[in-house]
């Protein structure tokens, strides 16, 4: 099964071969898209659903952007490990059940369903529906799974390889944006050193609103997705990930600022009362930088035009050159440049 095969035909064959299909099922497949890194279709039988995900080597974005495709079962083992910590806890949020994983040389995984209606949360924060709840929930979800992972030996060593966090996140994201902003481009190789150095728990590597489905018929309950990126490495990527993306939208749609600002704040205050320790001015030096990479980098955001990039580029920059070191700081240079536009 090549790469270009792995059509949703594909799918529902690789697991009728796995015999998690019937073969006297009439299975219906569609694509998902799965975003620049994956195949990714869904698969329903019966009354079963699942979601088929195949990495792709090379990522699809108009730079070069390789990248192991056994990444794949890293993302299998840190769904599992999510599962276990938030079962414990008892915290009102899902993360899919792993299902199937095949290895060499197929590389795939399939993992159940979300349920029905179940929506991407980016999609309700770009159409202005900004719920600061959802973002309390997916902070001490992210705080609960840090400060249970940081002393757990056994998810230290599975996770100790920061290999698919290089080739996904820092060559792409940071040491890009370096190359393309000299200006400030020795204050991210700073941020570089330091967050390769750094090594506390569990990251999930791309912990954003794209990866968070509220099912709605359940309360606000969301689905965290997508763990392909997950390493042993610095707790205070994943918070400026997620903030970014709020900060993010709090500039694109600066009518609606205060709403976006406040479900930073909320997302912020619910992860620091989970876990025991103080990473605030790391999540600020961080956030800087990847606010930066989504304009610069090898993955800008997709909605951002120009005049909203360079207002991005502005607070990220000024950040960098040591204008903000709290996040209440950081916060302030957001809200001007929104209340600019």
């Amino acid at each position: 099964m090549t790469e270009s095969t792995f059509t949703p035909e594909a799918a529902i064959a690789h697991l009728r071969a796995r015999g998690v299909v019937p073969p006297d099922a009439d299975a219906t497949a569609r694509s998902l898209g799965g975003g620049v890194s994956n195949h990714v279709h869904q698969v329903t039988w019966d009354d079963d659903c699942l979601v088929v995900k195949r990495p792709l080597p090379n990522l699809a974005v108009d730079d070069d952007w390789p990248a192991d495709v056994d990444r794949v079962h890293n993302e299998a083992a840190a769904i599992r490990t999510y599962g276990a910590v938030l079962d414990d806890a008892g915290v009102a949020a899902r993360v899919p059940r792993v299902v199937s994983e095949t290895g060499d040389p197929d590389h795939v995984v399939a993992i159940e369903c979300a349920p029905d209606g179940a929506g991407m949360w980016k999609a309700e924060l770009l159409d202005g529906r900004v719920d600061a709840g959802v973002a309390a929930v997916v902070g001490e979800v992210l705080g609960v799974v840090h400060d249970a992972t940081a002393t757990d030996d056994a998810v230290r060593e599975r996770f100790a390889s920061k290999r698919p966090f290089d080739q996904l996140r820092v060559d792409p994201y940071h040491r890009t944006t370096a190359e393309r902003n000299p200006d400030v481009a020795d204050a991210i190789h700073d941020e570089i050193r330091r967050l390769l150095d750094t090594s506390r728990t569990l990251v999930h590597g791309d912990y954003s609103p794209k990866n968070v489905l509220v099912d709605r018929a359940n309360g606000t309950t969301p689905w965290i997705l997508d763990f392909e990126v997950a390493h042993w490495g610095d707790p205070a990527f994943d918070t400026a990930f997620m903030l970014n993306h709020l900060y993010i939208k709090s500039i694109h749609n600066h009518a609606q600022h205060d709403a976006y600002a406040d479900a930073a704040d909320r997302f912020w205050t619910a992860y620091d009362a989970a876990v025991g320790w103080d990473i605030e001015r790391e999540t600020v030096a961080e956030l800087a930088v990847l606010m930066l990479a989504r304009v610069d980098g090898k993955s800008p955001v997709e909605y951002v035009d120009g005049t909203v990039a360079n207002a991005l580029r502005r607070v990220a920059k000024r950040t960098l050159r040591g204008d903000a070191e709290t996040l209440a700081a950081f916060a302030g240079l957001a809200r001007e440049e929104a209340a600019a536009l």
